[in-house]
């Protein structure tokens, strides 16, 4: 098993990485000039490419397209691909309007991430800024930019991350510290489970576990940790447990199998390694620790 991690620095911002095409795809997440970093499977750069956007921070893959989610200007950068994963031409630019009722955080759009779904015909695009989700429909591998649909979620929650569950759509909030629970697909919302007591408004990450019957979800800024929830009867959640990680979660993973979680802990320089009980789906203490300065991404592959 090896392990991906991305981490924060004056040269890159908040790093993601995403694999795809035999490589990995690293962003420079700037203010003053993003770009899509191009590797082989040992980390080597291949190309990089500039990104309109602003504070690029996520990467999806479509077979013939790569859409890269732009936080600070509200921006999807779509990059063809040709078959070998390598951009073919600069990326063209999908623009959202609005703003959302927080004073600071909600002043312009900010789309944090865009999520495809496990039939492979739509994409979700979570829009921190305006509190929306956006649905695309995927037609010969490619965003259809006029497909557009518009759903509105709970004023101030600022939806961050997404997951697909069955017959579900699970949503992280980052104000307002929730999993937000929709049918799939019409989107209607039936559940809105609170993940950290301490209302921080530092909502993270969310991932099921390989088996589908457990969530789990971070939260940063204060009494920081993941929260695991039981899915229940029609894929409704149960909140479960509380575990405390090390300083600003803000992204972490589970092992192929589910038997670890991986979780990159900014402020205090180290990813965390926790067993995991695959019954209960409670996790340990930490067990082991890797010393890394600032982790902000963390992902395994073989």
């Amino acid at each position: 098993m090896n392990l991906v991690i991305g981490t924060w620095d004056a040269a890159w911002g908040h790093t993601w990485v995403s694999r795809g095409f035999g490589k990995l795809y690293a962003l420079k997440s700037l203010a003053g000039g993003s770009s899509l970093v191009v590797m082989d499977r040992a980390g080597v750069p291949l190309a990089e490419y500039p990104t309109p956007g602003a504070h690029s921070c996520h990467i999806t893959f479509l077979d013939k397209e790569a859409v890269v989610s732009d936080y600070t200007s509200g921006t999807l950068s779509l990059f063809p691909l040709d078959p070998d994963g390598l951009p073919t031409s600069a990326p063209q630019i999908l623009h959202f309007y609005g703003k959302g009722p927080h004073p600071v955080r909600q002043t312009s759009p900010h789309i944090h991430s865009s999520w495809i779904s496990a039939d492979g015909n739509s994409l979700v695009v979570a829009d921190l800024g305006t509190d929306q989700l956006y649905r695309f429909s995927v037609r010969e591998g490619r965003l259809d930019k006029d497909s557009r649909e518009t759903f509105t979620l709970p004023a101030g929650c600022g939806p961050r991350h997404c997951a697909f569950g069955s017959g579900k759509l699970y949503v992280a909030t980052e104000l307002s510290d929730e999993v937000l629970v929709l049918d799939w697909p019409s989107m209607q919302i039936r559940q809105q489970c609170l993940v950290n007591d301490e209302h921080p408004g530092g909502g993270g990450h969310l991932l099921l576990s390989p088996d589908g019957k457990f969530l789990y979800a971070s939260s940063r800024l204060k009494n920081d940790g993941i929260a695991v929830f039981r899915v229940v009867k029609d894929g409704l959640l149960e909140r479960c447990g509380y575990y405390p990680t090390g300083i600003h979660p803000r992204h972490f993973c589970l092992s192929a199998d589910g038997s670890l979680v991986f979780v990159a802990c900014r402020d205090d320089d180290v990813v965390q390694i926790f067993e995991r009980n695959a019954a209960d789906g409670s996790i340990s203490d930490a067990k082991y620790e890797i010393s890394v300065e600032k982790p902000v991404y963390i992902d395994t592959y073989v």
